[in-house]
């Protein structure tokens, strides 16, 4: 038999639902990034302790990196994939040069240098569209120097807005839907900056 909800109740048990699945995917970007340092420590021999020390961060921008690499480079191996992640994550984000010029040699020994100069490129593009996606919402330096503290906020955006644009919700929703998100834990911002996200993603003022 078919269980007919209103649109308030499917809101309702979104809204108390979006917790739990928004933990799941803020451990698994840390799990991640503790699983490549470990594929590139044992498979490359590089101590690449970034992936631990900003492991949510990292491996925000990281994770989709690589699927984006397996997914249009298919003929590429384990390790050209990994040189591949480390050689963008060093010449955006972390300022090594001996590190970086160790990275770079090999990938030029493997003739992988225009795959390098894609992965650079598309993270650039997927840095740029999280700027314009947030807009002002994030004011200060810190955002303009710094995008990679924020980082780690683009898979759980991403499903916010897969899950709620497309719903009309009241004020009242909205702001028992900023409270939940605030005390989930995972949002390293301020209150103000969460409800502006939330406001974006719903398209409401």
């Amino acid at each position: 038999m078919d269980i007919l909800i209103t649109e308030s109740q499917q809101k309702l048990l979104i809204t108390e639902g979006v917790g739990e699945t928004l933990q799941k995917l803020y451990s698994g970007t840390i799990d991640y990034s503790a699983d490549l340092y470990q594929r590139v420590l044992k498979r490359l021999g590089i101590n690449f302790k970034i992936l631990l020390t900003f492991s949510s961060m990292i491996g925000g921008m990281a994770r989709p990196l690589e699927e984006f690499l397996r997914g249009n480079f298919p003929n590429l191996t384990e390790d050209e994939i990994l040189l591949l992640l480390i050689g963008t994550i060093s010449i955006l984000y972390f300022e090594n040069k001996e590190l970086l010029k160790e990275v770079l040699s090999k990938i030029k020994k493997l003739g992988i240098e225009s795959e390098l100069k894609t992965a650079v490129n598309k993270t650039k593009s997927l840095e740029s569209s999280f700027r314009r996606f947030l807009g002002n919402t994030v004011k200060g330096a810190s955002f303009t120097s710094d995008v990679i503290a924020y980082t780690y906020m683009i898979p759980l955006l991403g499903y916010l807005v897969n899950v709620f644009q497309g719903h009309t919700f009241t004020p009242e929703e909205i702001e028992l839907l900023i409270t939940r998100l605030s005390a989930i834990g995972i949002f390293h911002i301020s209150t103000e900056m969460l409800s502006d996200i939330v406001k974006k993603i719903l398209k409401v003022k």
